[in-house]
């Protein structure tokens, strides 16, 4: 087995995932309180029966992943001046746990952007501690390119072994149980122990004003009445367009109807109902990108976003047809849309809080569908940015890391989740509403997509960069399928030989 972990290793450090790169600012609000009973949730053992079997201590979490965000740090938190709303609900989640268990989460917090690839920094840690045969990690949350590769080495616990761990219910995210699952093997998933990953996942923003004065429809009656979809949204978009400071370029300077990333590529795939690769029937990863949809969605998706008069793409040159350069882009999306120069915005729901003091009137969107026959939106949870959790096969006690984690899965619903999505989002950040039931529709509906998170021949990459390359959809698949079908039946060896 070390034999084939060490193959398994250098392999991923010659393919590693890198992805395109986005937001990282971390969340302010003012200081609150959210308050939790600190009494043991039923169906999990009352602190008598948990002090009886010597559970007391450190519960020692790995965090790492290219997005900074900690969701169970609470060390130092009565030094912070003005704790935010959810550093306090993290504190008083650990607090709880504590004071029910006496067992105190220590976070060891390896964060950092550029540092998660399929073999960096998180999957490093647990390789490490594997093969020197050691424990140190009692569960952890790591990024996704990390965390699959840690998956299909044989290097974490399956959480349906994991004694107290109860999947079915709801404050575990339903939709990455079914998603991220490979012959019925769930190695890590998500759910209201964190955020992070309500962050990361894709949307969009748009200017009311700016609605307004167009005399555009209401976007938020398109989506209840089952209109929104990518070609109203085009219709919308080409509507405005202005090269304001009339030098013959869009640039940074003028006025669009859309701004977008590279990204968004690869999320439209989520919004149509489609996926690089699923879970078949079998249970089996399956390699799925191509059909007659999909190459109709990048048609019209193509037809949109290379349409610079009314386009912005803050990673894009116009004028060179290259990358632009890292330095600009959070100051052109930041100015652009805070200038009301940018009537829809492709982002994801992180973006919410960078414009939290703008004087602009903004509203927060689902992704469109592809047409509206389709049954339900989607939306994608950015590969990049994500972060799972899971448990480290050498976990000193996976019975005791199966509670912990029960236990902050559903203080988390109960605590956290209020002051991100209820407070934080909705009262503070999101103005209307209106929003805050499209915020109901972005989350109820994502997608996890295992074919970009295992950047299954390297297929993610190449459709990530499409903006920049003007390659087809079709072509992509043509150089990449026969590799990313290889890797899929790799994948589905490797799980079928796991035992844990």
């Amino acid at each position: 087995m070390k034999k084939l972990l060490s193959i398994i290793l250098v392999a991923m450090m010659l393919s590693a995932c890198f992805a395109s790169c986005g937001d990282t600012a971390e969340t302010t609000a003012p200081a609150g309180s959210v308050t939790g009973e600190a009494t043991a949730p039923v169906g999990l053992p009352s602190s008598e029966e948990v002090a009886a079997l010597g559970y007391a201590g450190d519960f020692n979490m790995l965090v790492s992943g290219n997005y900074v965000c900690n969701d169970f740090d609470s060390e130092g938190f009565e030094d912070l001046p003005e704790p935010t709303l959810v550093q306090t609900a993290i504190y008083e989640r650990n607090e709880a746990l504590k004071a029910e268990y006496g067992i105190n989460v220590i976070t060891e917090d390896v964060q950092k952007f550029g540092s998660t690839n399929g073999s960096g920094t998180g999957f490093q840690k647990l390789y490490t501690e594997y093969m020197s045969g050691t424990s140190v990690y009692d569960a952890a949350s790591i990024g996704t390119y990390d965390v699959a590769t840690l998956a299909y080495s044989g290097l974490l616990w399956d959480f349906n072994k994991l004694p107290h761990i109860q999947l079915q219910n709801n404050y575990w995210d339903q939709k990455a149980n079914k998603d991220l699952a490979v012959l019925g093997k769930l190695y890590f998933t998500s759910g209201d122990i964190g955020i992070v990953n309500n962050k990361v996942t894709h949307a969009i923003l748009f200017n009311k004003d700016m609605i307004e004065e167009y005399g555009m429809e209401d976007p938020y009656a398109l989506v209840k009445g089952n209109n929104w979809t990518w070609e109203k949204l085009t219709e919308l978009v080409k509507q405005v367009g202005e090269d304001k400071d009339q030098n013959g370029v869009y640039d940074a300077n003028d006025l669009y109807g859309l701004m977008t990333w590279k990204d968004p590529s690869v999320a439209i795939l989520s919004s149509s109902g489609e996926k690089i690769a699923g879970v078949n029937e079998k249970g089996e990863i399956e390699y799925t990108l191509m059909s007659e949809r999909v190459v109709d969605l990048y048609d019209q998706y193509s037809d949109l976003v290379y349409d610079q008069a009314h386009v912005f793409n803050y990673q894009y040159d116009n004028v060179t047809g290259a990358q632009a350069a890292q330095s600009t882009w959070d100051t052109n999306r930041n100015t652009i849309f805070n200038d009301s120069r940018a009537l829809f915005y492709l982002n994801t729901i992180a973006t919410i809080e960078k414009h939290r003091d703008s004087d602009v009137e903004f509203g927060v969107l689902p992704y469109p569908k592809l047409t509206t026959t389709q049954e339900e939106f989607g939306h994608g949870v950015s590969p990049y940015h994500s972060q799972f959790i899971c448990v480290p096969l050498m976990s000193k006690n996976a019975t005791r890391s199966g509670l912990v984690l029960e236990y902050l899965a559903i203080k988390g619903q109960e605590i956290l989740r209020p002051a991100y999505y209820d407070i934080t989002l909705e009262g503070k950040s999101v103005r209307d509403a209106a929003s805050a039931e499209m915020l109901d529709i972005i989350f109820s509906t994502r997608v996890f997509d295992l074919g970009a998170y295992y950047n299954v021949g390297k297929v993610k990459d190449n459709v990530g960069n499409m903006t920049i390359t003007r390659q087809t959809i079709t072509n992509i698949d043509a150089q990449y399928s026969v590799a990313a079908e290889e890797m899929v039946n790799t994948l589905n060896e490797a799980f079928a030989k796991l035992k844990y």
